[in-house]
């Protein structure tokens, strides 16, 4: 008879009844790529801005050029010897003295308007010059926008692109791994419909690299093999009685327990409780104690850059910046710098010293889908750089939601490549796995 799931269970990440636990693979797929396709829009619009402030910047600077050719010394001159031929020739024609004088006032008429309408030139020219002078600083602003925002689309375009092949490995894993698993039920147990899959035991059924297929336990149930570097296969479909089942089958961490169990106490960084972990593992060995302690503490670092990775972190309550968003929104903004390049580093800064301006707090902003126009408040330069001061990695949480049941499976698919150097810790996680889910040692 098939056991029922206790009441208040967490479902594993790949399990049918559960959804995708939150920034999981899927999750972190769409949301890059979307970003990522923001990011391009963005990038050509600011392209566009560009070329249109060329153009606008061409025409008024050759009008410019043009007034300043007109109001010229030799065509100021040359209008002002005009007017004087003009009056030669009046005065030469006059017959009386009343006709010189109005050829002299219509000359002097002409210098003082010739006069008059370069200074007026003159005024406007400067003010063309300081308007093509302007349009050049805005035109060196928006080449760096552009130039910029091209390089975000294409960082944003290679994080959605590994997010997929992320998610495409997954996909690949999970059906090898169900590809397994449904080899007993072909040999010809009766398949199962409309319910879901028989609990499986300690270690759930994923591909191992090869570097830790030395570590992989043999399942528990009678006749169960292991062949080196082939995926561990799910209990057959007839299950054998309870008492040859593992009792910790069922066991899964519990987040919210007033009484906190050693694995969230040990990724909370608990000294006692790691001391107390080495003690139960090494005794009094020296040597011993070391490798344990030292095993121990790479687990925890794995797990929480694992978690700085996927964006899982907390926030400070009196960060500006930080509490205008809810935790979710928070991460989501981390998740969206981080596809720009401003990553986290789990210490208070970001990595390489690469630190984001306005406009791209503006678009990982609007990763999460939040109008960065209701931002109340922007974090200054010298803020910006202190951004990240007070979070930390919300490992507890991270792994309490991606490696619910602590089976090797789910650490191996939660750490990937990171799994590769803790094969000693491996090699003994049946007997470390049921002091994790204990609430004292």
């Amino acid at each position: 008879m098939r056991k029922e799931r206790p009441a208040g269970a967490t479902p594993a990440p790949n399990d049918p009844a559960g959804p995708e636990p939150a920034g999981g693979p899927r999750g972190l797929a769409e949301t890059r790529c979307g970003f990522a396709e923001r990011a391009r829009v963005e990038a050509a619009a600011a392209a566009g801005r560009l070329a249109e402030a060329k153009r606008v910047y061409e025409v008024r600077a050759a009008a410019a050029l043009t007034d300043q050719m007109a109001i010229g010394p030799a065509a100021t001159q040359a209008s002002k010897d005009d007017a004087h031929r003009s009056f030669r020739a009046a005065v030469a024609g006059a017959r009386t003295r009343g006709q010189v004088e109005a050829a002299a006032i219509a000359w002097l008429a002409a210098i003082n308007e010739i006069n008059s309408d370069g200074r007026i030139a003159r005024a406007r020219v400067a003010r063309e010059r300081e308007a093509v002078e302007a349009l050049l600083a805005e035109l060196a602003r928006l080449a760096e926008i552009s130039e910029a925002g091209a390089a975000m689309a294409a960082e944003a375009t290679q994080a959605c692109q590994a997010a997929r092949a992320a998610l495409a490995a997954e996909a690949e894993a999970a059906a090898d791994a169900a590809e397994a698993a449904g080899a007993p039920m072909r040999s010809g147990a009766k398949k199962r419909t409309g319910a879901r899959a028989a609990p499986k035991g300690p270690e759930a059924s994923v591909a191992v690299p090869p570097a830790v297929v030395q570590a992989v336990p043999v399942p528990s149930w009678p006749g169960a093999t292991l062949a080196a570097g082939a995926n561990q296969a799910g209990p057959p479909s007839e299950l054998p009685p309870d008492e040859n089942r593992s009792p910790t089958d069922w066991l899964v961490i519990d987040i919210r327990s007033p009484e906190p169990q050693v694995v969230i106490r040990l990724m909370r960084r608990d000294g006692r409780i790691l001391g107390a972990l080495v003690d139960r593992l090494a005794g009094a060995d020296p040597a011993a104690r070391r490798h344990w302690q030292l095993l121990l503490s790479n687990f925890v670092d794995s797990v929480a850059a694992a978690a700085i990775d996927d964006g899982c972190l907390e926030f400070p309550a009196d960060n500006p910046f930080w509490s205008q968003f809810t935790t979710l929104e928070s991460r989501e903004t981390a998740r969206g710098l981080a596809a720009l390049g401003f990553r986290f580093d789990g210490f208070a800064a970001f990595v390489d010293g690469r630190v984001p301006g306005q406009r791209d707090l503006a678009l990982a902003v609007s990763s999460t889908g939040l109008l960065p126009a209701r931002v109340r408040h922007w974090p200054r330069p010298d803020e910006a750089a202190e951004l990240f001061n007070g979070v930390r990695a919300s490992t507890d949480t991270f792994i309490a939601a991606r490696a619910p049941a602590l089976t090797l499976g789910e650490l191996v698919r939660l750490l990937g490549h990171r799994a590769e150097l803790l094969a000693d810790l491996w090699n003994e996680w049946p007997a470390i796995r049921p002091l994790l889910f204990s609430t004292s040692l």
